[in-house]
């Protein structure tokens, strides 16, 4: 699965396939999560000394250790997130607005653009496993090898997938023409 696109059409005939590049898609993520997660580690390190005592460290720091994860039923928790969510989005001291970028030059944004890539490649993860489990389930229902799977793939992660059944014209046409190809290369060994 490509993933470079913001949204693409893939057709498979097989849901292994498709599993394939899902997993190859996890690995993927989940050794990029560890390269990030051990920079990040080793930034909080050798940052805590010269800014250790400071407000943004510390919520840097606890937000390392809980895993930044709000629960769903914890209301205060989520409105807190908003806020920093859009104190972020809105410039908080360390950003400054440039046309459709916003630019920083402190340790604080640094830290900050490590935090927000190791929450987008979590929920990327997230969102992979659960296209994977889907498809397992899928798979389990047993819809044989006369289905062709045309999937819509949003940011890199299949959220829809159409069933077409193959028609028994094109599956007669397919196995003739492997029959045929099989008897011309014994036709040329010989």
């Amino acid at each position: 699965m490509p993933g470079k696109l913001v949204a693409e059409i893939v057709t498979l005939r097989s849901l292994q396939t498709l599993l394939q590049q899902i997993e190859a898609e996890i690995s993927t993520y989940s050794l990029q999560k560890e390269e990030y997660s051990e920079l990040l580690g080793n930034f909080l390190r050798d940052a805590e000394e010269k800014y250790g005592d400071e407000d943004w460290f510390k919520e840097f720091s606890l937000e390392n250790i809980s895993g930044d994860k709000p629960k769903k039923d914890d209301s205060k928790k989520k409105s807190d997130k908003k806020k920093k969510k859009k104190k972020k989005k809105g410039g908080s001291d360390s950003w400054v607005p440039f046309k459709s970028l916003e630019l920083s030059s402190s340790v604080q944004g640094e830290a900050e653009i490590m935090f927000e890539t190791l929450q987008e490649i979590t929920e990327k993860l997230e969102a992979l496993e659960e296209s994977k489990e889907s498809i397992d389930e899928l798979r389990n229902v047993g819809l044989g090898n006369e289905v062709v799977y045309v999937c819509y793939v949003k940011d890199g992660v299949i959220s829809k997938i159409v069933l077409k059944s193959v028609d028994s014209d094109e599956i007669s046409k397919f196995t003739f023409n492997m029959g045929f190809s099989k008897a011309h290369i014994l036709a040329q060994n010989l």
